[in-house]
């Protein structure tokens, strides 16, 4: 009974070990929250008001550099892009947006073309080319990613209550791009943009090692080799492979065929484990 309990609780920490290991990680290739100087990002209107960046605070009352826009109707577009951010290795990213937006009926100046959305676009680019009339500002050349709602409205006497929402933005070629806001009769403060890849974390699972891997498509292959005092029997072994899902999730279980050196033993953290938990070391 001491033995199987044991062997209950080992099982338990590889288990936890193993989830924690292969959780996702994220790089961040844009974050508004860490600039420190005006972001200075372009704008497009062909009437007042525009976009203006301010200081505002974000979530936790940290003074952050943000862009708001009120308008009376939504009869024009009013336009604002991002600067170039370099896609690294990913095919696609993440874009996390938390913001603001005021109810219509709350607001002094309500017209019926008042709206609570606004657009996400993009732009791929190899090189940084955009300028104030360079792509056009309108669906094709830029990319929808899509119309967001806001789930929280600021209304008189009302809680303050900020929205946040993720996007996903791909599939990416070019060495980069830009993102473009459009608002429509909305009133509405960005408080932050963070852009950012998922990636499968470096990974030691049934005696083979695994490298960090960037996912390209819905599953990307990953060549690991054995760990140290292991090899893979037999003439010309084929490397032990795993695949990456586009979440940054390790998928399924590695196709390996690693195994002990003679006079070696498969160990975990210092605990020596049974035959019966030896699959999932």
């Amino acid at each position: 009974m001491e033995l199987f309990s044991r062997n209950v609780a080992a099982l338990w920490i590889i288990l936890l070990e193993f989830l924690l290991e292969t959780a996702a990680d994220e790089e961040v290739l844009m974050n508004t929250k860490t600039e420190t100087s005006d972001l200075k990002w372009t704008t497009n209107s062909h009437s007042k008001p525009e976009w203006e960046e301010i200081s505002g605070l974000d979530e936790e009352n940290n003074s952050v550099r943000t862009y708001q826009i009120c308008q009376a109707d939504g009869s024009s577009s009013h336009w604002l892009r991002s600067k170039l951010i370099e896609r690294q290795e990913a095919s696609q990213v993440y874009v996390e947006l938390l913001f603001t937006m005021i109810e219509c009926s709350s607001r002094i100046t309500h017209h019926r073309s008042c709206k609570e959305t606004f657009n996400l676009y993009y732009y791929q680019s190899d090189t940084d080319d955009a300028t104030a009339t360079h792509p056009a500002w309108m669906e094709n050349p830029y990319t929808k990613v899509d119309t967001v709602a806001a789930d929280f409205l600021l209304r008189k006497g009302g809680e303050k209550k900020f929205n946040v929402k993720t996007l996903r933005l791909g599939p990416l070629t070019k060495l980069g791009f830009y993102l473009a806001f459009q608002a429509q009769g909305a009133c509405m403060a960005l408080l932050s943009v963070r852009v950012f890849l998922k990636k499968c974390p470096a990974l030691t699972c049934s005696l083979s090692v695994f490298p960090e891997t960037v996912p390209r498509s819905l599953v990307q292959e990953a060549v690991g080799q054995c760990v140290a005092n292991a090899e893979q029997p037999g003439p010309n072994p084929r490397p032990p492979k795993m695949f990456c899902g586009e979440d940054g999730q390790w998928v399924d279980q590695p196709t390996t065929t690693c195994t002990c050196l003679p006079g070696f033993e498969a160990k975990h953290n210092g605990l020596q484990l049974n035959s019966s938990l030896m699959y999932l070391i």
